[in-house]
Parts: structure tokens; sequence; C-alpha cells
């Protein structure tokens, strides 16, 4: 069976996994490089489990969450916001 994992490679050319594997890794392997982006800022760090416990709790469930006509109004004036600047 295939598997996918994320790795980054340090300096020296090491190998890190981005998160701890649930199994050993053995046999082969493809490795395809990534052009590094140009918004490192902008990645996020973390697993999927942190996500998924985010989701699950309390304080996610007490976030605020706006109307769909709260939405769309604010969609409306950003875009009007827009035609008035040159």
């Amino acid at each position: 069976m295939l598997q996918t994992i994320e790795i980054e490679i340090d300096d020296i050319g090491k190998i890190h996994t981005l998160e701890p594997l649930p199994f050993k890794p053995t046999g082969r392997a493809l490795l395809t490089l990534l052009d590094k982006p140009d918004y490192p800022h902008l990645l996020l760090q973390g697993s999927a489990k942190q996500a998924l416990a985010l989701l699950a709790s309390e304080r996610f469930a007490r976030r605020p969450v706006a109307s769909p006509d709260e939405v769309s109004g604010r969609i409306s004036r950003m875009r009007n916001d827009w035609d008035q600047h040159p």
C-alpha cells in the first residue's frame, strides 16, 4: 500500500516528518521535492488531530456566528468599497 507523509529537509539534508508517524517506515520510497512557498508565514503548523480537537471543543461551539444576511451585507459593502476607489 502506498502512503504519503509530509516531511521537511533541513540545511544539512536531514529529513524530518511534520507529524509523528504511527508506524516505522521501512522499504523503498520516492521523494518529490516541492518548491518553497513565497509565503511561509501563511503555512499552518499543527496536525489533523489538533484541528479535530479544536472543532470538537466547547470554545469552537461558542464562537460567534454571523447570519447569512449579515455575511451577504458585509460582502456587498466590501464590493461597493472597491468600486469607490480608483
